[in-house]
């Protein structure tokens, strides 16, 4: 009984932190603060989807509520990046939009949970490479933060979940490392650029 109730609050606290931290997010796109990559969120979106109807399949329970709110969240980037313009993007972006969605396109004809899991972290890292290349050259463009806090609320879900298995956690542990992998690339490459900027004055 206590064990269920500490799964409920983790959920709780998994899904609150998502609605959070997009939350953050859109206010500091609104405040012109950063300008996330519109291909990105766009592929994120399809993914999310893709993992939504997984879930379900898989029976993982109210676990599958965090998807939801996160593909409602990146959805809601993804239009404003639209409406705010920010939408710039060369070929070798374009081509890693093209590679996610071919992926997409072997999901629907592989049919099986396993296929759909691996192809969509394939795909997640496809849609990952525009904003990674992004902050690269532009680090305070994006947030760190909300990012950290992505990473932070599918490790609080993972005791919610009904099954475990590779199928079912596959995604989720996909995202927490790639999600806290670019939190601290954001944050090197703020570092490494001050330092460039000080030592040039």
């Amino acid at each position: 009984m206590v064990w269920e109730l500490i799964k409920q609050i983790l959920l709780w606290l998994s899904v609150s932190s998502c609605a959070v931290g997009y939350a953050i997010y859109l206010w500091m796109m609104y405040r012109n603060k950063i300008r996330p990559h519109a291909i990105t969120f766009l592929a994120w979106s399809i993914i999310l989807g893709v993992n939504v109807l997984v879930q379900l399949a898989s029976g993982v329970g109210e676990s599958v509520s965090l998807l939801i709110v996160n593909l409602a969240c990146t959805g809601a980037v993804f239009a404003y990046c639209l409406k705010k313009g920010n939408t710039a993007h060369d070929k070798y972006e374009l081509l890693c939009l093209m590679l996610a969605i071919a992926t997409l396109v072997l999901w629907l004809a592989a049919d099986n949970p396993l296929y759909s899991v691996l192809l969509s972290c394939v795909m997640d890292f496809f849609a990952f490479v525009p904003s990674f290349r992004k902050s690269y050259l532009h680090p305070h463009e994006d947030s760190a933060l909300t990012f950290f806090i992505s990473g932070l609320e599918y490790l609080f879900s993972f005791p919610a979940y009904k099954t475990f298995s590779f199928i079912v956690l596959a995604y989720p542990v996909w995202v927490l490392t790639i999600d806290m992998a670019y939190a601290a690339f954001i944050l090197i490459r703020r570092a490494i650029l001050s330092n460039k900027i000080i030592w040039k004055t």
